[in-house]
């Protein structure tokens, strides 16, 4: 059993949703997270401060890019989308079939079709504009955040505007901390350059018209000009803003007129999509009551949706291709055979290594006589479940759910229970890191392990 809170799943969605993911959101989250990790990636292996302050976020990064990779290339070998029509024909059979039917359930379908062709530009854009502007430029991530401040200056109210900068000084560190100025200079010009040859200049904020205007269309010497003159490059400098904050100031800074321009149009973006969204929901709540209706003998199951889920399953291997067999457990001699010295991934410590060769697994290892590291299931996980305890049938913690199988990407839109796996770390490998590799068995003596 696992036991956690998965983020979301979308079973039902419609083939005309699947074909948006695959062409729109997941092809433009692989190209353009692609493009931000590779740039994090060389500052990250040539400074190891900047290697620090950038793992977590290339991690972060890093997550769902594969698994949008993952997902596109499942369904497409799977399918998915043809299956989906041809679920959907039988489906429009049904409600064919009878004048009620057609009446409550007629246009289902063609709302969720229509809003998905109708909202194809505005929604590649914002997505773009959240990945590009949101999720890549830090520092105009940072200057974004200022709006707030930007009206209560302008509203001249003392005490609110002291609070603020007060909470802004204290938690100054956490943009700061893992922030590194060359880095990003480098992300914005790369970003900005990616926006403008991918979007439609009908999407473009306004500061595009300000390059060309003052710049001549350079964006490296537009970049160049927000790095060394906005205050929001170092800590000094914006706690000096904070220290005597004009709105003058704020609203003639760089950084902060690529912010606003950029959220001015992220916000008419979102205004233009309503329509569209309250379209695409009115049909996928009345296609669902169809489906349920047209199968009155399946329980459909609801999607995932944050709150707690139980999922239940037995350990399995599996089968991903023909004549490609994927064992249901893994050892430390299969974690050493990947070591690559140097490599960002693939890399171990020295005392790892030495504790493997030596075979010193103390209580943990298997009866086969190597330590297990991790173990595959057959039961069905999302995002969000990283971290979840898995137990066996004695109500006994065994593992730890963190990742699913590449072949199972298509999971959060359609389930394939000969494909899916749920991925597991052996806690007798939890166990082994605290104890023996980290010396840390005084941690274990607050525990009732079990032999």
């Amino acid at each position: 059993m696992v036991m956690g809170y998965p983020g979301g799943t979308t079973r039902y969605m419609t083939s005309y949703e699947v074909d948006e993911a695959m062409r729109i959101t997941n092809a433009n989250r692989i190209k353009i997270r692609g493009e931000r990790q590779d740039i994090w990636m060389e500052d990250m292996m040539a400074d190891p401060k900047v290697n620090i302050q950038y793992a977590s976020k290339y991690a972060g990064s890093s997550n769902y890019w594969k698994f949008s990779i993952g997902q596109n290339e499942g369904l497409t070998r799977l399918r998915t989308a043809e299956k989906k029509a041809a679920f959907e024909a039988d489906f429009i059979k049904w409600v064919n079939a009878d004048p009620d039917r057609i009446v409550i359930y007629g246009n289902t379908l063609s709302l969720i079709e229509n809003a998905v062709k109708g909202r194809e530009e505005k929604y590649n854009a914002l997505q773009y504009i959240t990945e590009v502007f949101r999720g890549s430029t830090e520092l105009i991530g940072f200057a974004s955040q200022m709006t707030i401040l930007e009206e209560l200056l302008a509203g001249k109210d003392a005490d609110r505007t002291a609070g603020m900068i007060d909470r802004m000084k204290r938690n100054l560190d956490s943009f700061y901390g893992d922030y590194n100025y060359p880095t990003d200079r480098k992300m914005t010009k790369a970003m900005i350059n990616l926006y403008k040859e991918d979007i439609d200049p009908k999407y473009w904020p306004d500061f595009y018209a300000l390059i060309d205007k003052k710049f001549k269309g350079n964006v490296d010497a537009f970049v160049e000009n927000i790095f060394a003159k906005s205050i929001f490059t170092s800590t000094d400098k914006f706690n000096a803003f904070l220290s005597a904050p004009s709105l003058k100031i704020l609203q003639r800074d760089p950084a902060f007129i690529v912010a606003k321009s950029v959220n001015d149009v992220r916000t008419s973006l979102q205004k233009d999509l309503e329509g569209f969204n309250a379209d695409m929901s009115k049909g996928q709540r009345t296609y669902l009551a169809g489906v349920m209706e047209y199968m009155p003998d399946k329980t459909q199951y609801p999607d995932a949706n944050s709150t707690m889920r139980l999922t239940y399953g037995k350990v399995q291997d599996y089968y991903p291709y023909d004549a490609v067999h994927y064992n249901w457990y893994t050892t430390l001699d299969g974690v050493v055979q990947k070591y690559q010295p140097g490599d960002y991934e693939f890399d171990l410590p020295e005392r790892l290594i030495e504790l493997n060769s030596k075979k010193e697994y103390g209580r943990y290892a298997a009866p086969e006589g190597h330590l297990p590291v991790c173990f595959i299931t057959d039961n069905d996980i999302t995002g969000g479940n990283s971290g979840s305890p898995v137990i066996n049938g004695n109500g006994e913690l065994i593992g730890l759910a963190f990742d699913g199988n590449w072949e199972a990407m298509t999971g959060n839109i359609a389930f394939e229970p000969d494909l899916q796996r749920c991925i597991n770390v052996d806690i007798r490998y939890v166990l082994w890191v605290i104890d023996i590799y980290s010396g840390a068995g005084h941690l274990l003596k607050e525990m009732d392990i079990r032999e």
